[in-house]
């Protein structure tokens, strides 16, 4: 039987992370496995890189400093609510670039057992438009994956 012993759980920190951590906690306390968590942002298309914030009260700051500030805050509240759930997080990454492309480079260097990660379940139009991490991921990976729906089928049919 295989061993697992580490698992990568990417998150777009979105409400239905919560609900892949849970899905995570289950292999990893089945198999006495640790959970990483990962963020990856990816910084505006029309911002020029090398752009300033600033303004009345701010001091000056390069643009992509800023987003990694941000999103960093915004993982480290996310891990924050997932240790207080009872989630063991073992370490956190925030990442900047491709989310498909570091995720795949995180699991095969990072050496990891399972990836649990989010999907949205979009199709048509929306799909081919905004395309499919997961999707990306599940074809690349150099381990098993885990996909777990952002809503149930009854929770989707509600909406």
């Amino acid at each position: 039987m295989a061993s697992l012993n580490k698992i990568l759980v990417p998150t777009d920190l979105s409400e239905s992370g919560p609900r892949v951590l849970a899905e995570a906690q289950l292999f990893a306390s089945t198999f006495s496995a640790t959970i990483d968590l990962m963020y990856v942002w990816t910084p505006p298309a029309l911002a020029a890189p090398e752009s300033v914030l600033t303004g009345v009260g701010v001091t000056e700051q390069p643009l992509l400093e800023w987003l990694r500030a941000s999103a960093s805050d915004m993982l480290s509240k996310f891990e924050s609510d997932a240790r207080s759930a009872g989630i063991p997080i073992r370490q956190s990454f925030c990442d900047l670039g491709d989310p498909a492309t570091a995720i795949v480079e995180r699991a095969a260097n990072g050496g990891y057992d399972l990836l649990v990660l989010g999907t949205h379940g979009r199709t048509g139009l929306s799909h081919v438009l905004i395309g499919s991490v997961a999707e990306k991921v599940v074809r690349r990976a150099p381990c098993p994956v885990l996909t777990v729906r952002a809503q149930e089928p009854a929770e989707r049919a509600a909406h």
